[in-house]
C-alpha cells in the first residue's frame, strides 16, 4: 500500500507542524489541493460513566485536531486555491470526516435511544461547527470546506456488524469528493440511517488501487492513457452546451480487399474555451453506430459496433490528432453505419465537457478512395439504442423508493459473440450521487428479462427531488475486463419526457407503476 505523504500524531502540535513542513517540501509551489481530516476515536461513555477526561480526550482528537491541522497547512491550501476558479479539489478543499451520530437534527424519536455516547457524539457535533466556521473564513480564498459522513464501516471502531467494508466506503467517498462544487461549501453530506446500497463489484478494488485513484484525483496535471474506459456518461455535463463552435477534420476509407473501414481523426480548429477553466484539453470519442433498419425515416434503433478515442492534446483550441482506427465490416453493413465524432474537453475528475459533435452517414458517401471531410461542430444529439420496462414505487412512511428493472430491449449486431447485460441504477440529488445498485448479469437476448427490484432508503425530501439514472452495460463473459456502456435512462420529476411516470408514481403511492423508457446514448 502506498505510504502517506507525512505522518502526524494529531494530538501533538509539534507532530502536526512537522508533518505540514514535510508536505510543503513535497507539494512545493503547487500547493495542497485537498486535506482530508480522517483521524478519529470513539470513547464510549453514557451519562452514568462519562467523565471530564473522557470528554476532553474525544474532543482533542475529533474536534480540535482537525482545526489545528487545517491551520498548519492553510498556506499550502491558499497557494493551490490561487491557481484556479470555482470550488472543489481541482482548486483546494478541506474535508472533515464526521458522523451521523453528531447530527442534532436527527437525534429525535427512536434514534435518541441508541448510541448514548456523550464524548463521541458531542465531539462530532463540534466538528460540524468547526467545519461551518472554516467555510465562512475560507470562502474568500476559494477553499471548499465541508463535513462528510463516510458510512458505518467495518473498522476497529465500526465493528464487524457494519454494512460497509473500508474499500466500499473509500469508493463512495471518492465519488462524492470528486464531484463537490460551490453548492456543497459548508454543508454536511451523509448517507441516511445506516442503510447503504453496495457499490458495484467492479468498483470495489483493493485498497492499493483506491489509494492510487485518490492520488490521481488529487494531483494536478493528471495524464490519462485511456480517457473513457470507465467513463459514465451520466457524470458528464449537460449535452445541451450553448457555446458550440469550431470544426473537425477527418477522413474515411473503405478497403474492399480487407473489408475494413478506416477512420482517421486529423485535427480540429477554433474550439470553444470553457469559461471556468479558460483553456481546453480536447480529445475525440469516435463511435460506429449500426442501424437496426436501413430505412432512416422510421427512426430505427441503433447499436454501437465499435468505439475509440484519440489521444489527449493539452491546452489547444486547434489540436492536431492524426489517430487512425479500423473495423472489419462487409459492404452491405457500410450502408447502415453512421460515424459519430464527439469532441470533448478532458477533466481529471471524469466530468468531461462536450465541445460539439460531427457525424458522417456512410450510405451517402463514396469510400473506395480516402475521403477527407471537414465538418462544423454541432450540438450533440442523443441516439436511441434500446428501451427498458421500468417500474417505480414510492413508500413515504418507510421513506423507500423501489426501482424495478423488468425488461430491456436492445439492438445487437448478428455477428457479435455471446454477451450479457446488467443495469446500474443511481440516485442523484443536486448532481451528487446518493446511492447506486446494480442488477445481476443476464445473457443478452433481443428482449432480456431481469424482473429485479432495487430498493433505496432516503429522506423524503431527497426522494421527491432526486433523479433516477438507469445505465445499461454490456459485458462479455469470456473477457472479465470487458465492459461497454450501451446507454442511459433519466427519470426526474421536472424532466418533461419522464414527467408522466414520475407523476403516476406520486399519485399511486405504495403501488408499482410500470412504463417503457427509451435508452439513449
Amino acid at each position: 500500500m502506498p505510504q502517506p505523504l507525512a505522518i502526524a500524531y494529531v494530538t501533538s502540535q509539534e507532530s502536526i507542524e512537522k508533518a505540514a513542513s514535510e508536505v510543503k517540501q513535497l507539494v512545493q509551489e503547487e500547493g495542497l489541493n485537498c486535506l482530508i481530516n480522517n483521524a478519529g476515536i470513539n470513547v464510549v461513555a453514557n451519562l452514568e460513566t462519562v467523565t471530564a477526561e473522557n470528554m476532553l480526550e474525544n474532543f482533542h482528537t475529533n474536534s480540535v485536531a482537525p482545526l489545528m491541522i487545517t491551520k498548519a497547512v492553510l498556506p499550502l491550501l491558499k497557494r493551490a486555491a490561487a491557481k484556479g476558479t470555482g470550488m472543489g479539489i481541482h482548486r483546494a478543499a478541506v474535508i472533515n470526516m464526521t458522523s451521523l451520530l453528531g447530527s442534532i437534527e436527527l437525534y429525535w424519536g427512536d434514534r435518541a435511544n441508541s448510541f448514548k455516547w456523550y464524548p463521541y457524539r458531542t465531539s462530532k457535533s463540534a466538528l460540524n461547527m468547526v467545519t461551518r466556521c472554516l467555510a465562512v473564513d475560507l470562502e474568500a480564498h476559494g477553499i471548499l470546506c465541508m463535513a462528510l459522513h463516510p458510512g458505518w464501516v467495518r473498522t476497529d471502531m465500526g465493528g464487524p456488524e457494519a454494512p460497509l467494508s473500508p474499500e466500499e466506503s473509500i469508493s463512495c467517498v471518492l465519488s462524492v469528493i470528486g464531484g463537490l462544487t460551490e453548492k456543497d461549501h459548508g454543508s454536511f453530506l451523509h448517507y441516511t440511517d445506516y442503510d447503504y446500497a453496495r457499490p458495484d463489484t467492479h468498483s470495489v478494488h483493493q485498497m492499493e488501487v483506491l489509494y492510487e485513484e485518490l492520488g490521481h484525483r488529487m494531483s494536478p496535471g493528471t495524464s490519462c492513457t485511456n480517457l473513457g474506459s470507465s467513463l459514465d456518461l451520466a457524470s458528464m455535463v449537460d449535452l445541451e452546451e450553448e457555446n458550440i463552435q469550431g470544426s473537425l477534420r477527418f477522413s474515411l476509407f473503405y478497403d474492399q480487399l480487407q473489408s475494413k473501414l478506416v477512420v482517421t481523426v486529423l485535427d480540429a480548429q477554433d474550439l470553444a474555451v470553457r469559461d471556468f477553466s479558460h483553456s481546453v484539453d480536447p480529445f475525440v470519442w469516435v463511435r460506429l453506430l449500426w442501424a437496426e433498419r436501413e430505412d432512416e425515416e422510421q427512426n430505427s434503433m441503433q447499436c454501437v459496433l465499435d468505439e475509440w478515442q484519440t489521444r489527449l492534446v493539452k491546452k489547444s483550441c486547434s489540436p492536431v490528432f492524426g489517430d487512425q482506427f479500423s473495423c472489419t465490416l462487409t459492404e452491405e453493413e457500410i450502408s447502415r453505419i453512421t460515424v459519430r465524432f464527439e469532441v470533448r474537453d478532458f477533466d481529471k475528475y471524469s466530468r468531461h465537457g462536450v465541445l460539439g459533435e460531427a457525424r458522417a452517414a456512410l450510405n451517402s458517401l463514396k469510400l473506395s478512395y480516402p475521403l477527407e471531410l471537414r465538418e462544423d461542430l454541432q450540438v450533440p444529439k442523443k441516439d436511441m439504442v434500446g428501451e427498458a420496462l421500468l417500474s417505480l414505487k414510492y413508500l413515504p412512511t418507510s421513506q423507500r423508493l423501489e426501482v424495478g428493472v423488468l425488461k430491456i430491449r436492445t439492438v445487437c449486431h448478428p455477428n457479435k459473440t455471446e454477451r450479457a447485460l446488467y443495469a446500474r441504477t443511481s440516485i442523484t440529488c443536486n448532481h451528487c450521487k446518493l446511492r447506486h445498485q446494480r442488477t445481476a448479469q443476464k445473457k443478452r437476448w433481443e428482449v432480456t428479462v431481469f424482473n429485479e427490484v432495487l430498493t433505496f432508503t432516503l429522506p423524503d425530501q431527497q426522494i421527491r427531488e432526486c433523479t433516477i439514472i438507469v445505465s445499461v452495460y454490456e459485458v462479455q463473459p469470456s473477457k472479465k475486463s470487458f465492459k461497454r456502456l450501451i446507454g442511459h435512462i433519466h427519470i426526474k420529476k421536472g424532466k418533461t419526457s419522464e414527467n408522466e411516470h414520475w407523476k403516476l408514481m406520486m399519485q399511486s403511492l405504495r403501488q408499482p407503476i410500470a412504463k417503457w423508457h427509451l435508452i439513449c446514448i
